[in-house]
């Protein structure tokens, strides 16, 4: 996994002691391939537009369909980045103004997708929804992300998360 300095402090701000995101999401999939999700997971992802980078969390009780899990993004040139929804309506989901809901996720076997909440991208000053793949190989997640605004694709890159407790 890449690590840079802040993106570092991010993971380990993401794991503090914080409470959970606000709503689960529910998640689509058969009781094995939900089984296999069960834990607290954290990691970071990179190579977004303009090199952004940040943190990733979600945790997924043993049992159950819905998971609480949230999106951390650093731009390196200290630019905000912000819902697509008002603030008032993003401060019912998040904890943080800098946080995305992860507004959907699937898992089937070992694949896993999702999409996270629109938000406005900092380098365009536009609305954006970003779709993420990934592989589950035991206690890791890795996969990759691709973010478009009108159809188009303005960034990519990957993602890596680790379980940090439970099963």
């Amino acid at each position: 996994m890449r690590r840079t300095p802040l993106v570092a402090l991010a993971v380990a701000l993401a794991v503090g002691c914080q409470p959970v995101p606000k709503t689960p999401v529910p998640v689509q999939g058969d009781r094995t391939s939900l089984a296999r999700l069960a834990g607290s997971w954290t990691g970071e992802y990179w190579g977004g537009a303009g090199g952004r980078g940040g943190s990733l969390a979600f945790t997924l009780r043993s049992g159950t369909d819905s998971l609480y899990g949230d999106v951390t993004m650093i731009d390196p040139r200290g630019q905000t980045i912000r819902s697509a929804d008002p603030a008032d309506t993003h401060a019912q989901h998040v904890r943080s103004p800098q946080q995305l809901r992860i507004d959907f996720v699937a898992v089937r076997a070992d694949s896993v997708r999702g999409m996270l909440e629109p938000y406005i991208a900092p380098d365009c000053e536009c609305s954006v929804s970003t779709t993420f793949f990934g592989r589950v190989a035991g206690d890791r997640i890795a996969g990759t992300f691709q973010t478009r605004a009108a159809g188009r694709v303005q960034a990519e890159g990957s993602w890596e998360m680790k379980r940090v407790s439970g099963k």
